[in-house]
C-alpha cells in the first residue's frame, strides 16, 4: 500500500509569484515546480497517489468482527437519471454505429455529450457519455444513445469539456501502441494517438483540477467494457471537501479554449491559462492567476471577442451577491495578450443590479453571436447588458457596462388573462422562475441578431430574441408538460448550414436547434426547436431522458410466473407524480387501435407473399371460430377486405395458409384443401376420402404436409399440386399460366397418436422453394407433435417419407406435455435449435445435431444416438404456446404466444425476453410492410384483446423500462394489496399551508396508453384531512377478512394554520376495499383510533395481531371481539420516534431516528395470570438515522440511514459476547440515500428462470422406451460455479417478510437451516443452499436501484483481495473524489463485509496482460482462487450439482483444452511443446515471465532458438512460435491463466445479476 502524502500542498498565492506543485508519482518524482510567470516543459508523472485516505475499502475492519458471518456483493443495476452538468465534444470514434438498420433515414451530424449526473448531496458521482444524431427529415428528427457510464467514486462539483492543442512529436505514438497494449490507453502525463479528441476538466471533493481522457475500444465483445475515463492531469487546487471558500465549486471554460477559471462560492477566482502540449508529456497549463471577488459568486461564464481583436484575448464575467450592501454586482474580466511569458494584463469594469425591489439575480450567459456582451435574468426579467470595447488601455483602465431595458418574462397563463400594463398590481404568480439558459451553437457569420433559450420549472419554455443593432429584445413562449432543471444546453442545430443554404436558396427552410434539458422531479428531454415562417416556434420531443427521482417508496412486484416481474415506484412531483412501472424486456411500437372490431374472435393470423422474391407481404388470411377472412395490403398499409372475390372456404376455420407457389394463396381446413390465384382467378381443390385435417406445414414449392384423423387410426399425409399434361410425376410450374394442374398424394404414413402440429424446414438449405440442379426437389425434414405426446421426425425427399427419430416428451414425475406447436431457429453460425411450445404453457428447447444422410451411415444409426439433445424447459405461462407463423424459414427470432408475449432469439446465445406489450396477444405472424421507414425493424401483425389487429414493430432490447401510472399528486407512500392484485397509493396535493393527502386506489392492469384514458388505472380514492399526512400504509390479513391500515401524523387539528413544525398527533385509520361489477372499487373507512402521537410505521404481527409505531412507543395491538376495534395488548417505549417496524417469528425489529436497529421479544401471556409482553432484546451499538430497517431472520436485520449508508446488525445464537448489543454484520456507503429496501421472493427450484431447467424426458427408439440422459456432453464450467457464489438471504422454511403477507413470497425448501453463520441444518451436517441470487433491492430517492447478494465466505476473500489492489491501480482506481474508501466509508465505522461491484466489474475491461498485473499484486489470490474450486468440489460431494459427473477441477482441465488447445491434439515436435507451455500457464505449474524478459522465458520453458528477444526493427514486439501444421503462433502473455479465468467466470455472472430470479 503506498502511503500518502502531504508535502504536496501548498496553497497557490493570489499574486504573480504564487506557485502551485503536481502530485507527485510514487516511482518517478517530479521536482519541478509550475510557476506562475513561466513554466518549464517537463514530463508528467506516470502515475499518482491521491493524498487523502486511499485505503482500501477494506482494510481491518473485517478482523474487528469476528461474530459477522453476513458478506455481501453490491452493485447499481440502474444510474441516477438526473444530471447537473452538460458537456459537448467529440470522445468517441466517428464510425460508431448509430442504430442497427441500413436504410434508415441519413444522418446529418453527430454530437456528443457527457452528463454529470446527480448523487449525494446534490452533486454528481457518475459521467455519462451519450450521442446525439440528427437525421434528416422534414421535422426535427434524431436519436439519443448512451455509450458509456462510469462511476468517479466521488461527489463532481463541477464538469466541462475542454480542447488542447498537441504538439507534433519526435517520434509516431501509433507505433509505440502497436509495440506494447499499455500504450493504447491513457495514463497520467500520456495521451496515446486512439485517445480522445476532446477533453473533461472536472473538480471534485478532492481538491483537485483533474483532466479526464476517454479511450474507446471498439475490438471488446461487451459495450460495457469498450470506453473508459482515465485521469491524465491532476492540479492540486484546495483543501479536500465541501468549504464555500475553497476552490471547484464552479467553472468556465473560454471559448477559444485558452482560459479555465475556477471558482469556489466565495472569495477569488483562479485562471489557468492553457497551452499546446504534448500528448507523450501531457502538460497543459502553462500559467495560474487570480482575481478577487468580494461577495458569493452566484454564476461565471467567458463572454465572446471578435476573432480579430488585439487588445484582448478573453473576458470573464462573474456574477455575485455583496453581502454587506445588500446588491448583486457583475464584474467583467477582460484578459489581454501575454507578453515574453508574463502574466497577461487584466482590466476590470464592474457595475450593480439595481431596481426598485430587491430581486434574485439567477443566471449570467455570455452571447456568441454578440460579442463583449452578455444577459442576465432575475425572478422577473431578462437583461441585455453590453461591455466597452479597450481601444487605448492602460494600468488604471475600468470597463464600462451599459444595462439595456429589461423584457418582462410572464407565463403563458398569466399573459392570456392580462388586462393591463401596470407591473405594479400583478400578483406574484405572474413570473415564473426561470431556471436555465442555454444558447444556440456560434454561427459562422454574425449577423448582430441573437437567439436564446430559457427554462423555467413551471413548463414555460421562452425563445428570445436579441437584435444587437438596437438593442432590443422579444421572446415567444411555449408552454410543455414538464417543469424544466437548472440544466439546459443547445447539442446540435443546422443554423451554420442553413445560412449557406440561404445564400443559394432563399427560399430554404428556417434552422432548427437541438436542446437538452434535465429536471429534478421528473423525467428530461431532448428537444427539436423549429423556426416557422411567421417567426413563432415549433417545439417537438425527440427523445426522452428518464428521471425517476425523487423516489420516496417503492414495491417489487413478482408473480408466480417468469417475465412479469417489476418494480412499482412512487416517483415525480405536483402534476408530474406517477407511480412508474419499470421492467426489462423487448420494448416494441404499435401501430396503435385499428378502430374496428373486424377481427373479434380471430384463432389464427397468416401473412402471404405474392411471389417468393418479394420484399413486403401482399395478403393477410385471418381464421375465426367458424370463418375465414382475405385481406389485401394495399400500398399505403392499409388492410381491404377480399373475401368475397377470393375463392377461400370462409365458412370454415383455417388450420394453416399461405404462398403455396408464385401466385397461388392454399387454405387448409379440417375438411380439405384449397388454392386460389387472385392473378387469374384459378381454383384448386383437394378433400380426405375420410376424417378431418387436424394440423398442416407448408413444405416446398407446391407441396403441403396434413395430418389426418379418422376413426381408424392418425396418418401423415403429402400431397403435391402437380400439372396435368401427361406425365403425373412432372410438378407445375407457375409460370405456365395456362396450364391445368390437380392434387396427388405424393406419400403417406401411418401415425402411432393423432397430429397436434406440424412444422417443415430445410436442413441445409436456408431457402426450401429452390431444386436442385438436376430438377429432383430438395430434402426436407418434418417435425410432428403428437398427443402421445412426442415429437416425431421425418425425412421426405422425392416421393418417400421416413421416420428418422423420435423423441417422447412424457415425464418422468407423470406430467403431461402435449405439442401445441413447434418452430426451428438458426443462427448465424448454422446452428439451430428446436422449439416445441406445450399446451401447458411451458417451451421445450432442444439442440439440432446434423442427421446422417445416405451415403454417410445407415438409417438405423439413429438407434444409437440423439438428434435432439440438451432439452430445457422454460415455464413462460398457463396458456398453450404458439409461435408467431412466418413464411421465411429458420429465422434467428420468432415470437412466443401464451398468456404474455415473448421475443425468443438465437443470434448467439439462445434468449428468452418478454416484450413490453400489456395487451392480451392471442395469434401473431411476421409481417414485412411496404413502408421503407419500417424495413429496419423486425415487425409483426398481431391479434390484440381477441378484437384488434395491430401492426407492432420490435425496437430492441431495454432494461429497466418505465411506464408511467399518472396521479396527478406527489406520491408519498405506495403498497402492494396482494389479497386484491391492486396498489393503495398515498399522495400530497398542493393545497396551502397544509397539502391535502389522499388515498389512490390503482389497477395497474387498467394501464392504457390510448388518449383520454390517463388515470382510468385509478378506480377509487379518499379524501383525508386537512392537515394530515400519511406516513405508512399496511396490508392486515386476518382469518376471516382483510383490513387496510393507514397511519398518518396531523400537523394542524383546524387545517387552517400551522401550528407546528412536525405533527403533534396522529390517527390509526382502518379501512376495507368493496368491489360490485357496478360501482367498481372503494375505499370504506371503518373505523379510526386517535393516538397522542403521529403513526410512523404498522406491521402486522403474527397471525391476528398488529405492531403500531406511535412516536417512540411501540405498541402492540388486537382486533376486538366485537371487530370494530382494536385493543392494546402490549408496548415498549424508546427515546426517539420508531419510523419502521419488521419481523420474523417472534423477533421483533424497530428502525429509529437516533438509536438505529433494535430487537424485541415478544412473550404471549395466557390472559389470566400473564399478560402479553414485549422483552428488549438486543441493540444496535452504532447510533444511526435509520430510513428503513427489515428483519431477513430471527438473528439478522438490515437497515438503511440517511447517510446514504446500508448496514447489517445481527447475533449468533449461543454467543455470550455482547450480551445486549447486536454485532456488526456489514456496511457499505452507496452514495445516495435510500429510503426504502425490499427482499425480492426465494424461488428454489428454478422455475422461473430464463435460461430454462433441464427436461427430463425420454427418447423413444424402434417403438421401444428407453431412459435417455438428458445431458449428452459434459455441463460447462460457468454452470458448475454458479451454485458456489451466492447465498440466498431467506435460508427459512416458511420464511418470509412481515411486511407482506404474500403467501408465495419464500416457497419451502426441503429442510430447514438455523444458523446463518454456518448454513448448516438442524442436524450440523454441512448442506449447500439452493443456487439463488435472491435480491436485497434498494431505490435512492435520485432513482438509483441498487441490488445487495450474500456472497460465498471464500469468494468473498477472493474478491476483498482483488478489490484492494484495483483501489489503488491506476487502470481501475477511482478518477475523481477523495478515494474509494473515503467514498465508502459508512458513518459511524469504516465499510466492512461488502464487494463494490461498481469497481471490481471493470477488472473484466482491463488488457489482459494488465489482468495479469493485477492478479500478480494481489496476496494470495491465485492460491485463495485453487482453495475455493478444491472446496467447492469437496462441498459438492460427488463434484456435480445434482450428483454424478466431474468436479469444477475437471471441467477447468476440459475448458482448457477446447479454448486453448482448440479440442484437438497438437502434433508435431513445435505443436506439442506450445501446448505443453500454454498448459503451464493456465495451469500456473511456472512462473510467468516479466514482460519483456524474453531470455528469461526461453530458459523457463525450455525454448528452441526461434523464439528469442526480438532485436532491431522488431524491437518491443511480442515472442512467437513457428509451427508446423496449421495451428497458429501463440502469444503466451494473452494464455489466460487459471486463476483469471475463473475470476472473469464469477464476474461476468455477478455482471448479469438482476434484482429477480
Amino acid at each position: 500500500m503506498e502511503e500518502e502524502s502531504q508535502d504536496d500542498y501548498k496553497s497557490m498565492g493570489e499574486d504573480d509569484q504564487s506557485r502551485y506543485r503536481e502530485p507527485e508519482d510514487e516511482t518517478q518524482e517530479s521536482n519541478a515546480a509550475m510557476e506562475v510567470e513561466s513554466v518549464g516543459d517537463h514530463s508528467s508523472t506516470e502515475d499518482w497517489e491521491i493524498r487523502s485516505d486511499n485505503m482500501p475499502l477494506m482494510d481491518d475492519d473485517d478482523s474487528n468482527n469476528p461474530n459477522s458471518n453476513v458478506w455481501v456483493y453490491t452493485k447499481h443495476l440502474q444510474t441516477p437519471g438526473a444530471f447537473q452538468q452538460v458537456c459537448l465534444g467529440q470522445w468517441a470514434p466517428n464510425d460508431l454505429e448509430e442504430s442497427n438498420g441500413v436504410d434508415g433515414p441519413r444522418k446529418l451530424a453527430h454530437t456528443d455529450v457527457v452528463l454529470g449526473k446527480v448523487s449525494l448531496h446534490n452533486r454528481g458521482s457518475y459521467i455519462s457519455l451519450c450521442r446525439f444524431t440528427e437525421y434528416e427529415a422534414d421535422y426535427p428528427s434524431g436519436s439519443w444513445k448512451v455509450i458509456h457510464e462510469q462511476p468517479v467514486f466521488g461527489n463532481i462539483k463541477d464538469l466541462k469539456s475542454v480542447s488542447i492543442d498537441f504538439e507534433e512529436e519526435e517520434h509516431d505514438l501509433k507505433q509505440d501502441t502497436d509495440i506494447s497494449c499499455y500504450n493504447k490507453t491513457p495514463r497520467m502525463g500520456y495521451l496515446p494517438k486512439l485517445a480522445s479528441k476532446s477533453l473533461l476538466v472536472a473538480t471534485s471533493d478532492n481538491g483537485f483540477l483533474t483532466f479526464l481522457a476517454f479511450h474507446y475500444d471498439s475490438g471488446k465483445q461487451s459495450p460495457e467494457d469498450r470506453g473508459h475515463f482515465y485521469a491524465v492531469k491532476k492540479l492540486d487546487i484546495s483543501e479536500p471537501g465541501h468549504a464555500l471558500s475553497e476552490m471547484g465549486a464552479k467553472i468556465a471554460v473560454d471559448p477559444t479554449h485558452n482560459v479555465l477559471a475556477v471558482s469556489g462560492l466565495q472569495g477569488h477566482v483562479k485562471l489557468f491559462f492553457l497551452r499546446k502540449t504534448k500528448r507523450s508529456s501531457f502538460d497543459p497549463v502553462e500559467m495560474v492567476s487570480s482575481v478577487e471577488i468580494k461577495g458569493t459568486i452566484i454564476a461565471l461564464d467567458f463572454l465572446y471577442v471578435d476573432s480579430n481583436a488585439m487588445l484582448v484575448t478573453a473576458i470573464l464575467g462573474v456574477l455575485y451577491f455583496n453581502k454587506v450592501s445588500g446588491k448583486y454586482y457583475i464584474s467583467t474580466f477582460h484578459i489581454g495578450p501575454s507578453h515574453l511569458d508574463h502574466t497577461p494584463p487584466i482590466y476590470v469594469g464592474t457595475s450593480g443590479i439595481g431596481s426598485n425591489r430587491l430581486l434574485s439575480v439567477l443566471l449570467l450567459k455570455g452571447l456568441p453571436d454578440l460579442p463583449y456582451c452578455l444577459v442576465y435574468v432575475d425572478e422577473e426579467s431578462i437583461t441585455y447588458v453590453t461591455t466597452e470595447q479597450l481601444t487605448a488601455p492602460n494600468g488604471s483602465t475600468t470597463i464600462n457596462h451599459t444595462h439595456h431595458k429589461p423584457l418582462k418574462l410572464i407565463k403563458n397563463v398569466a399573459r392570456a388573462t392580462r388586462t393591463t400594463t401596470d407591473d405594479t398590481d400583478e400578483p406574484e404568480d405572474t413570473y415564473p422562475l426561470i431556471s436555465a439558459c442555454a444558447t444556440p451553437l456560434r454561427s459562422k457569420t454574425l449577423d448582430g441578431q441573437q437567439k436564446l433559450y430559457l427554462g423555467s420549472d413551471t413548463s414555460d419554455f421562452f425563445r428570445i430574441n436579441i437584435n444587437g443593432h438596437n438593442n432590443t429584445m422579444h421572446f415567444e413562449l411555449n408552454t410543455g408538460e414538464r417543469s424544466i432543471g437548472r440544466v439546459m444546453e443547445v447539442i446540435g442545430g443546422s443554423r451554420a448550414r442553413v445560412h449557406q443554404e440561404l445564400e443559394q436558396d432563399p427560399q430554404a427552410a428556417l434552422y432548427t436547434d437541438y436542446l437538452i434539458y434535465s429536471s429534478e422531479h421528473g423525467s428530461g428531454s431532448v428537444l427539436g426547436v423549429k423556426e416557422e415562417e411567421e417567426g413563432s416556434i415549433g417545439v417537438f420531443a425527440i427523445s426522452e431522458l428518464s428521471n425517476d427521482a425523487p423516489v420516496l417508496d417503492f414495491c417489487a412486484d413478482e408473480p408466480a410466473f417468469p417475465g412479469r416481474d417489476s418494480l412499482l415506484v412512487c416517483s415525480g412531483m405536483k402534476s408530474e407524480g406517477c407511480i412508474k412501472r419499470v421492467r426489462s424486456g423487448v420494448f416494441v411500437e404499435s401501430s396503435g387501435s385499428s378502430g374496428k372490431q373486424l377481427f373479434v374472435g380471430a384463432t389464427g393470423v397468416w401473412s402471404v407473399k405474392s411471389k417468393w422474391t418479394d420484399t413486403f407481404d401482399s395478403f393477410l388470411v385471418v381464421s375465426f371460430i367458424q370463418s375465414t377472412k382475405l385481406m389485401r395490403v394495399s400500398d399505403q398499409g392499409e388492410f381491404e377486405d377480399i373475401s368475397h372475390q377470393c375463392g377461400l372456404e370462409l365458412s370454415q376455420a383455417t388450420i394453416a395458409a399461405g404462398r403455396l407457389i408464385d401466385g397461388a394463396i392454399f387454405q387448409v381446413h379440417r375438411s380439405g384443401v384449397v388454392v386460389v390465384c387472385p392473378g387469374t382467378g384459378d381454383k384448386y381443390e383437394w378433400e380426405p376420402s375420410n376424417g378431418v385435417l387436424a394440423s398442416a406445414s407448408w413444405a416446398k414449392e407446391g407441396t403441403l404436409v396434413l395430418g389426418q384423423i379418422t376413426s381408424i387410426g392418425s396418418y401423415l399425409f403429402v400431397i403435391e399440386l402437380a400439372r396435368n399434361s401427361g406425365n403425373s410425376n412432372t410438378k407445375a410450374k407457375p409460370k405456365a399460366e395456362s396450364a391445368s394442374y390437380s392434387f396427388k398424394i405424393i406419400s403417406f404414413e401411418t401415425m402411432v397418436a393423432e397430429p397436434t402440429t406440424i412444422y417443415c424446414w430445410n436442413e441445409w438449405n436456408t431457402v426450401p422453394h429452390a431444386t436442385e440442379p438436376d430438377g429432383s426437389s430438395t430434402e426436407v425434414l418434418c417435425c410432428v407433435g403428437t398427443l402421445e405426446p412426442a415429437i416425431f421426425v421425418f425425412r421426405i425427399k422425392d416421393v418417400t417419407i421416413e421416420e428418422v427419430y423420435t423423441e417422447s416428451l412424457a415425464q418422468g414425475r407423470g406430467g403431461v406435455a402435449v405439442p401445441h406447436s413447434i418452430s426451428v431457429l438458426m443462427n448465424g453460425e448454422g446452428h439451430q435449435r428446436v422449439l416445441v411450445g406445450l399446451r401447458n404453457g411451458s417451451v421445450i428447447v432442444y439442440e439440432w445435431n446434423e442427421l446422417d444422410h445416405p451415403g454417410q451411415s445407415p438409417f438405423n444409426s439413429w438407434t444409437t444416438r440423439r438428434i435432439m439433445t440438451l432439452p430445457r424447459l422454460f415455464n413462460l405461462g398457463i396458456m398453450p404456446v404458439k409461435f408467431a407463423s412466418s413464411v421465411e424459414p429458420l429465422l434467428s427470432k420468432t415470437l412466443i404466444l401464451s398468456d404474455k408475449i415473448w421475443q425468443v432469439s438465437f443470434d448467439n446465445e439462445f434468449e428468452v425476453q418478454p416484450i413490453l406489450f400489456d395487451n392480451e396477444v392471442s395469434e401473431a405472424c411476421a409481417f414485412e410492410c411496404k413502408d421503407p421507414e419500417y424495413t429496419t425493424k423486425p415487425e409483426f401483425v398481431c391479434i390484440v384483446d381477441h378484437q384488434d389487429l395491430q401492426l407492432v414493430s420490435l425496437e430492441g432490447k431495454r432494461k429497466y423500462d418505465s411506464q408511467n401510472l399518472p396521479l396527478g399528486h406527489t406520491p408519498r407512500r405506495l403498497f402492494e394489496i396482494t389479497s386484491e392484485g391492486l396498489l393503495l397509493a398515498a399522495s400530497v396535493g398542493d393545497g396551502f399551508p397544509f397539502a391535502e393527502s389522499i388515498l389512490q386506489l390503482i389497477d395497474p392492469a387498467r394501464v392504457s396508453m390510448e388518449p383520454g384514458s390517463e388515470r382510468q388505472h385509478v378506480v377509487a380514492e379518499l379524501l383525508i384531512k386537512q392537515g394530515e399526512g400519511v406516513f405508512c400504509l399496511a396490508e392486515w390479513k386476518l382469518p376471516s377478512k382483510v383490513l387496510i391500515c393507514v397511519g398518518t401524523g396531523i400537523f394542524s387539528p383546524t387545517g387552517a394554520a400551522a401550528s407546528a413544525a412536525s405533527p403533534r398527533t396522529g390517527r390509526l385509520i382502518i379501512l376495507t376495499i368493496k368491489h360490485s361489477k357496478s360501482q367498481g372499487y372503494e375505499l370504506v373507512e371503518e373505523w379510526a383510533m386517535d393516538m397522542s402521537l403521529p403513526v410512523f410505521a404498522i406491521s402486522p404481527f403474527l397471525d391476528t395481531k398488529i405492531l403500531v409505531s406511535n412516536g417512540p412507543m411501540l405498541k402492540l395491538f388486537a382486533l376486538s371481539s366485537s371487530g370494530n376495534s382494536l385493543v392494546e395488548k402490549a408496548s415498549a417505549r424508546e427515546r426517539w420516534p420508531i419510523v419502521q417496524i419488521s419481523s420474523q417469528g417472534a423477533m421483533i425489529v424497530t428502525g429509529s431516528r437516533g438509536e438505529s436497529i433494535n430487537f424485541y421479544e415478544y412473550e404471549a401471556g395466557n390472559g389470566l395470570h400473564s399478560f402479553d409482553k414485549l422483552k428488549f432484546f438486543k441493540s444496535a451499538r452504532s447510533a444511526r438515522q435509520v430510513s428503513d430497517c427489515l428483519a431477513i431472520s430471527p438473528e439478522l436485520a438490515v437497515g438503511v440511514d440517511l447517510s446514504g449508508s446500508i448496514f447489517g446488525v445481527g447475533y449468533t445464537p449461543g454467543v455470550v459476547d455482547h450480551q445486549y448489543s447486536l454485532v456488526d454484520q456489514f456496511s457499505f456507503n452507496v452514495g445516495e440515500i435510500v429510503n426504502r429496501i425490499r427482499l425480492a421472493k426465494l424461488w428454489l427450484d428454478d422455475g422461473r428462470s430464463l435460461s430454462g431447467v433441464p427436461f427430463l424426458g425420454r427418447s423413444v427408439v424402434e417403438g421401444t422406451t428407453l431412459p435417455a440422459p438428458v445431458l449428452t456432453r459434459p455441463p460447462s464450467f460457468a454452470s458448475l460455479l454458479r451454485p458456489f457464489i451466492l447465498i440466498p438471504w431467506s435460508p427459512f422454511q416458511n420464511s418470509e417478510s412481515s411486511n407482506s403477507n404474500d403467501d408465495e413470497q419464500h416457497p419451502s425448501s426441503s429442510q430447514p437451516f438455523t444458523d446463518i453463520a454456518t448454513m448448516r441444518t438442524a442436524a450440523s451436517s454441512p448442506k449447500r443452499p439452493h443456487p439463488s441470487s435472491q435480491a436485497l433491492i434498494g431505490y435512492s430517492v435520485v432513482g438509483s436501484i441498487i441490488g445487495f447478494w450474500r456472497l460465498d465466505p471464500q469468494l468473498y476473500d477472493i474478491l476483498k483481495a482483488l478489490q484492494q489492489v484495483m483501489t489503488t491501480y491506476y487502470e481501475t482506481r477511482p478518477v475523481l473524489g477523495a478515494g474509494h474508501g473515503a467514498y465508502r466509508r459508512s458513518q459511524p465505522t469504516k465499510a466492512f463485509h461488502t464487494i463494490d461491484g461498481d469497481l471490481i466489474d471493470r477488472f473484466l475491461g482491463l488488457e489482459h496482460v494488465v489482468q495479469i498485473e493485477v492478479v500478480d499484486r494481489a496476496i494470495r489470490l491465485e492460491g485463495m482462487v485453487e482453495e475455493w474450486i478444491r472446496n467447492s468440489d469437496i462441498n459438492n460431494g460427488s463434484g456435480c450439482v445434482g450428483g454424478g459427473g466431474d468436479g469444477l477441477a475437471a471441467a477447468l482441465e476440459r475448458e482448457f483444452k477446447t479454448t486453448i488447445c482448440n479440442d484437438g491434439p497438437p502434433t508435431g515436435k513445435r505443436c506439442v511443446k506450445r501446448a505443453n507451455i500454454c498448459r503451464s500457464i493456465y495451469l500456473n505449474e511456472k512462473a510467468r515471465p516479466m514482460r519483456g524478459d524474453y531470455r528469461a522465458l526461453g530458459r523457463t520453458y525450455n525454448l528452441d532458438v526461434d523464439v528469442g528477444c526480438p532485436e532491431g526493427d522488431d524491437a518491443g514486439e511480442e515472442p512467437h512460435w513457428e509451427q508446423e501444421v496449421d495451428r497458429g503462433p501463440v502469444d503466451i502473455f494473452h494464455v489466460p491463466c487459471k486463476a483469471i479465468y475463473i475470476l472473469c467466470s464469477v464476474l461476468l455472472y455477478l455482471r448479469n445479476l438482476d434484482w429477480h430470479q
